[in-house]
């Protein structure tokens, strides 16, 4: 399974409420922060981040991992980071849980969105317990010891339901979301433009040689009778013409 590692510091550790007695639910990260690609190693498969505040971020996130936008050094990010880590008594003769990974990509108001949430599973039998140090000790499937203290209240709380020789599933979940923050929005659309849109597609029309509707005429208003003619005056007799004198 391909990794998802985080390198953060500072985060503190928050309790859900456990719903059943049998199973528990924690949610041990929830961190949000704008982030600038430092370098991205397509070798190693990981990136290196730099927060606003200097801190330096690792991800890691392997070769199975391929439906994710393309990021770039200097891409300008917003990153959230989501880590829960859950409990439950395993039913019996159930098939060993297997680990998977999940990815998703899309946008979020124009700007490309990744999603890598891998989902860590293991088994493990349960070979001690003291409740008043909150403290548990248990064996995973391939062998190797675990002692772990219980800070959370509702993982305690799930303890107290166990016994020594139970088996529990333990899925630890590592969820990262990205958005691209430097990648252009699509300028909203002009209030003015379905006022123009008419008559810009008129004279576009009119361009592409297209026969655009005539606007009717406006009818003419009555016209006004013409006065009567007046009579010519009579035409003066011309004077007789004058022959010169012999």
């Amino acid at each position: 399974m391909a990794a998802c590692a985080l390198t953060v510091g500072g985060v503190v550790a928050a309790g859900l409420p456990s719903a059943a007695h049998a199973q528990a639910s924690v949610l041990l990260k929830n961190q949000s922060a704008k982030a600038v690609v430092e370098t991205v190693d397509h070798d190693a498969r990981e990136l290196l981040l730099r927060e606003a505040n200097g801190h330096l971020i690792t991800i890691e996130y392997g070769s199975a991992v391929r439906d994710l936008p393309h990021v770039n050094a200097g891409d300008k990010l917003s990153i959230r980071f989501v880590e829960t880590l859950g409990a439950e008594i395993a039913p019996p003769d159930s098939p060993l849980p297997e680990s998977t990974l999940t990815t998703a990509k899309g946008y979020v108001h124009g700007h490309p969105r990744g999603v890598i949430a891998a989902f860590r599973r293991e088994r493990a039998t349960v070979q001690s317990i003291d409740l008043t140090t909150h403290t548990l000790s248990f064996v995973t499937t391939d062998g190797e010891s675990h002692i772990a203290v219980l800070r959370i209240k509702a993982m305690q709380d799930f303890m107290a339901t166990l016994k020594v020789g139970d088996v529990i599933d333990i899925t630890r979940t590592e969820s990262i979301s990205y958005v691209i923050l430097n990648d252009t929005v699509a300028p909203a659309a002009d209030p003015n433009a379905a006022v123009q849109a008419p008559a810009d597609a008129a004279n576009a029309a009119a361009g592409a040689g297209a026969t655009v509707p005539a606007v009717p005429a406006v009818p003419a208003a009555p016209g006004v009778p013409a006065a009567p003619a007046v009579p010519a005056a009579p035409a003066v007799p011309t004077a007789p013409a004058v022959s010169p004198a012999q």
